[in-house]
């Protein structure tokens, strides 16, 4: 057995560019092919602003929560959490599809409840605060360290549609995520993202439609 064995995942990268090895024993122990789910919230700096960082990570994590139970129905492993952004995987892309739609349904009903019970905070402009999700979708090879991180290049997509390009309410997906998936669900539609919104992420993705 190699000694490499004995290392950690950060011991081996210090050791990336002395040891020969490394390569193949961060894929043999971390390696996997997984579809990424990555999830965040729309407006949080502005709500913070207007009602404070409790109120807004209180929201964040009650949103969160109602969410939650459509994350595990489709197997959902959540990785990590950085502010209000989720990293959750799945050992499917068929399953994160129908993951990501259905917790993005989860979503509306948790507001619609939250405006049945009245009592709101209103943002700046009088609007009822209601909090949209925006995600982004992977799926390849990947990096997974259970309980801490994952790492890959489809990684690093699916976190730019759901950080920075994703509006309240969509689910964008990766050109590999489609390929993964294969078929669409009945009632599930894919459409091409519009050029402006391609040049701001960097790559070409799609908009994901759920019509059942």
């Amino acid at each position: 057995m190699s000694d490499l064995s004995f290392l950690t995942f950060d011991q081996l990268l210090e050791a990336w560019f002395d040891r020969p090895g490394v390569e193949e024993e961060l894929e043999r122990r971390y390696g996997t092919v997984a579809a990424v789910l990555v999830t965040d919230f729309t407006e949080m700096v502005k709500r913070t602003n207007t009602h404070g960082i409790g109120y807004s990570l209180a929201l964040a994590a009650a949103a969160q929560r109602a969410m939650a139970p459509a994350l595990a129905a489709q197997g959902g492993v959540h990785v990590k959490q950085v502010a209000d952004t989720s990293f959750v995987i799945f050992d499917s892309a068929h399953r994160a599809l129908l993951a990501a739609l259905d917790a993005q349904r989860a979503l509306a009903a948790f507001n619609d409840t939250r405006g049945a019970r009245g009592g709101r905070p209103r943002d700046d402009h009088g609007h009822v605060d209601t909090i949209r999700g925006c995600m982004g979708i992977g799926f390849g090879a990947a990096l997974l360290i259970p309980g801490r991180d994952v790492f890959g290049a489809e990684v690093n997509r699916a976190f730019v549609l759901g950080e920075d390009v994703g509006r309240g309410g969509e689910v964008l997906a990766t050109e590999a995520f489609l390929q993964g998936v294969g078929v669409l669900p009945p009632g599930v539609g894919a459409f091409r993202g519009p050029a402006d919104r391609e040049a701001e992420a960097g790559f070409a993705f799609h908009v994901l439609g759920d019509y059942r």
